[in-house]
């Protein structure tokens, strides 16, 4: 059962990756996921997931996310991770500026039938803003 939970956190992980394939968003989170820590402007569910993940890649077009450490408790994951882009999108209020920006964060996912149907992250956004110069 471990296993499997690993996998599937690990799988959340790469959705967040520009470079993840096409509907593994759908595979991982459950239509009707929670998000605790919603970003401003992003809906429920599935849908709202896929609205953030895409916001940070239209900001990120070449972000990579690294799975840095995972723990696995019963049916909940928890994953340190970070992540490197290019600011190439003024999305976030600031230019594209082209600078190379690293951000890390623990999420943690609660999982059932296989997919995540709760979220809980944190994220140093303060640093990556003032990597790309925004005051």
């Amino acid at each position: 059962m471990s296993e499997d939970i690993r996998a599937i956190v690990d799988g959340y992980c790469r959705t967040w990756d520009a470079g993840a394939p096409e509907g593994l968003i759908d595979e991982v989170f459950s239509v009707d996921t929670i998000d605790h820590n919603p970003q401003p402007g992003q809906g429920p569910g599935i849908d709202g997931v896929k609205m953030i993940i895409g916001l940070y890649h239209a900001v990120f077009p070449d972000l990579r996310v690294t799975n840095e450490d995972m723990l696995v408790e019963g049916n909940r994951g928890t994953l340190r991770w970070s992540a490197t882009g290019t600011h190439e999108g003024d999305q976030l209020g600031v230019p594209a500026t082209h600078r190379t920006v690293r951000l890390t964060g623990i999420d943690i996912v609660r999982i059932e039938n296989g997919q995540v149907v709760e979220r809980w992250g944190e994220a140093n956004g303060l640093e990556m803003m003032q990597q790309i110069g925004a005051s």
